[in-house]
């Protein structure tokens, strides 16, 4: 979830429509690879009814090294996801030699996390929720504070979200000329993403998207991590109010 989330209202609506109309409700898959901790309506992502992906790669605000978390509306996806997640086969079964002695209805990957990881997500998550506070109060600062200046454009926020802020996201014109002079006063600015369809492999699939190409030449992510002090968040702002 990003600085404008996805309105979780709006796609159950559509779900709804398709039901009404072709008699299936088509599933929501969230993308939450960066939004433990993020709520909508006052929930946390996950407790939707929707398909819920987190990752907890090395540098999000909860870590387990690598790994993530698949989160699941209904009992019967659960188990087929657990099948799935180590080649197929039913780890909970009573037999004496279940790699052997039990059928595989349908093959599954390797995808189960390792005690090691796991044991790192353990101690980590002691901490997780003060650095997604953290995060959030950097972002509100910048929030206010670069409310109106100029050459900078912020991403609007939806009252219905709460948001981790693993990143704050802002748009800034003469995009490489800012990169610049923040290198310039020691701070790393970074454009995180790009749209994937400029690449070999998928370049097949390219569409015209204006709005989406001037967007990914103006977005630039500033620093708001855990570790972003009071006195360095106001030197960015600073640094940003100065001019490029």
């Amino acid at each position: 979830m990003g600085r404008k989330p996805c309105d979780l209202d709006r796609l159950k609506k559509i779900q709804q429509k398709s039901k009404e109309l072709y008699g299936f409700k088509p599933a929501i898959i969230e993308d939450c690879a960066h939004s433990f901790g993020s709520k909508f309506n006052d929930e946390y992502l996950g407790n939707h009814g929707n398909i819920v992906f987190y990752s907890f790669q090395a540098i999000k605000h909860f870590t387990t090294g690598d790994g993530g978390a698949l989160i699941l509306p209904h009992q019967e996806l659960y188990n087929r996801a657990k099948l799935l997640r180590w080649y197929g086969i039913d780890r909970e079964t009573n037999s004496k030699d279940f790699r052997c002695e039990d059928d595989i209805p349908e093959w599954g990957y390797k995808f189960h996390m390792n005690d090691i990881n796991a044991t790192i997500g353990i101690h980590n998550l002691q901490g997780s929720l003060d650095n997604i506070q953290k995060h959030h109060d950097n972002a509100e600062f910048y929030q206010k504070e670069l409310e109106g200046v100029e050459g900078v454009t912020l991403l609007k926020r939806d009252s219905r979200a709460w948001s981790a802020d693993w990143i704050y996201t802002i748009k800034v014109k003469n995009r490489d000329r800012f990169m610049k002079y923040m290198a310039n006063k020691g701070i790393m600015v970074s454009r995180v993403h790009e749209r994937n369809d400029k690449h070999t492999c998928v370049r097949e699939f390219r569409s015209f998207l204006p709005n989406l190409e001037k967007v990914c030449s103006e977005m630039i992510c500033i620093p708001n991590g855990w570790w972003v002090t009071e006195e360095e968040r106001q030197y960015i702002v600073d640094c940003i109010k100065g001019g490029w």
